[in-house]
């Protein structure tokens, strides 16, 4: 027995933990150095990412930098933005809009450092590497998942859903504590196959 949809229209909200969004801001951040031309003042090392506690900022991104200054005892230092995210619906773009600048440190050498590195024309250069296509990131699935339906998607084990999505769209996110979820709209075609009707012995 088979149902065919010529029209699907369904929103799964997709949970993503930070700790996987702190996968790209690893990967897009890590090595890249903070000054101008030859007076690098620091080198990022790591990246942490979190919900951010000031009510005007979505999340905080810490940065754990190298000092590159020689006559510094303290070598390492932790910088943390807090960074309100704007999204482009129509880009599938997510980026940084305003931010803020914070900072730890009670050695006076290591302070003026942290002055110099906390230019803002830095970090904005920073937070604009650290903007990200959402688009380009879930494209991929979308052909893993119609290579999936073209042979068939097994729900339940009398349940076989087969079709195409032509289109995932995403309107909006929301930034929550421990994870940013994203409402995603599936656009396509969809056909379900019943192999068995429960309380009987007919196959099909």
């Amino acid at each position: 027995m088979k149902m065919e949809s010529e029209n699907v229209n369904l929103t799964l909200p997709l949970k993503i933990p930070y700790e996987v969004l702190q996968q790209l801001t690893d990967s897009t951040l890590i090595g890249m150095e903070i000054g101008t031309g030859e007076r690098k003042h620091g080198r990022i090392l790591g990246t942490s990412l979190g919900a951010s506690l000031l009510p005007e900022y979505d999340v905080v991104l810490g940065l754990k930098m190298r000092i590159l200054r020689k006559i510094l005892v303290t070598k390492e230092v932790e910088v943390f933005i807090h960074v309100s995210l704007a999204y482009d619906p129509d880009l599938g773009e997510i980026s940084a809009d305003t931010f803020k600048i914070a900072s730890k440190s009670k050695n006076f050498l290591l302070d003026k450092t942290l002055q110099k590195l906390a230019n803002r024309i830095y970090y904005r250069k920073v937070l604009d590497k650290a903007t990200y296509n959402l688009n380009t990131l879930i494209d991929p699935h979308l052909l893993t998942i119609n290579e999936k339906l073209a042979s068939g998607i097994s729900v339940v084990q009398t349940l076989i859903l087969q079709g195409n999505m032509e289109k995932i769209t995403i309107s909006q996110i929301d930034i929550l504590t421990d994870h940013v979820l994203v409402p995603v709209f599936f656009e396509g075609a969809m056909q379900v196959t019943i192999q068995k009707i429960s309380g009987t012995n007919f196959k099909l």
